[in-house]
């Protein structure tokens, strides 16, 4: 074997054996990138050392049990164009991207290198943009909303791997209708009750981040429900009274109160909003609540 420029034939030797099988295995060691720096090459006919200007020398015909850099604990352990497989740095071939590596491996660009297609259980075995499809990772798209999941194509976004999935979100959706008898969690500012199969999931969602804008109804908070021009607020007023001096009653017009507080959220067009003018000048349900 030629001991001059051993890295380029290595690498050559590398690629060629991972498009065809991947039978073999060369593998280099250390830091071959910088100049001054040695490293070592364990190529099919022996154990070679290598200086920082690449000249190999050949040292023995078999290569060390365990050569520096020759176990792992993870791909990253191991040079470029290797993976770890079993805590051993594993031939895997060089790539620019996946079309570069055979059946079964993707490549890591940040390392140039094939890797085996990682298997799953489930979606959370993958990484973002990927999902568990018969036990190995494939390619979905990523998102950050639903919406943006649902103009790809897909049905909803697991906005804690910002992934396209399929299906219905299993934490409910902002804009199902609500058939079960209960009452809604009690959700942040901003955010809107989950609703899966007709029932409340305990959950909640930030409103930018619904399919669309949520029925006045489940806007908990006089501000966000203000901000839809299609919902009406419907405000309790504390302290009111009529102009002669007399407490108001609920259903009372002309009425002055004190004091305002949030009681729901109506769509405009509901007719259960009686008017009565408060202190700030806008039409709000009226109660007699002191």
């Amino acid at each position: 074997m030629n001991t001059s420029n051993i890295k380029s034939l290595g690498v050559a030797v590398v690629l060629a054996s991972a498009l065809g099988g991947l039978a073999g295995c060369e593998l280099y060691f250390g830091d071959h990138s910088s100049s001054g720096d040695s490293w070592a090459y364990c190529g099919s006919d022996g154990y070679y050392q290598c200086d920082g200007n690449d000249v190999c020398t050949k040292t023995s015909s078999t290569c060390p049990s365990d050569p520096t850099g020759y176990t792992c604990g993870s791909n990253t352990d191991c040079a470029a164009g290797c993976y770890c497989s079993g805590g051993t740095c594993t031939e895997g071939g060089f790539c620019g991207s996946d079309g570069d590596c055979g059946t079964g491996f993707t490549c890591d660009p940040t390392r140039s290198s094939c890797e085996p297609v990682p298997g799953c259980g489930s979606d959370a075995d993958c990484g973002s943009g990927s999902v568990c499809t018969n036990g190995t990772c494939t390619t979905s798209c990523t998102c950050t909303t639903d919406q943006q999941a649902i103009d790809q194509g897909f049905g909803w976004c697991d906005t804690s791997r910002d992934t396209c999935e399929t299906g219905t979100d299993p934490a409910g959706d902002c804009n199902d209708a609500v058939t079960c008898n209960e009452k809604p969690p009690v959700c942040m500012e901003h955010q809107v009750p989950l609703v899966l199969n007709g029932c409340y999931t305990g959950d909640c969602r930030d409103i930018t981040a619904c399919e669309g804008a949520p029925a006045c109804g489940e806007r908990q908070f006089s501000d966000d429900c203000a901000a839809d021009s299609q919902c009406e607020v419907v405000s309790v007023g504390h302290d009111c009274t009529k102009p002669d001096g007399t407490s108001c009653t609920a259903g009372d017009t002309d009425c002055t109160c004190a004091s305002f507080t949030f009681s729901a959220c109506d769509d405009k067009t509901s007719t259960n909003v009686i008017p009565a003018t408060g202190t700030n000048g806008q039409s709000h349900l009226v109660s007699a609540t002191h």
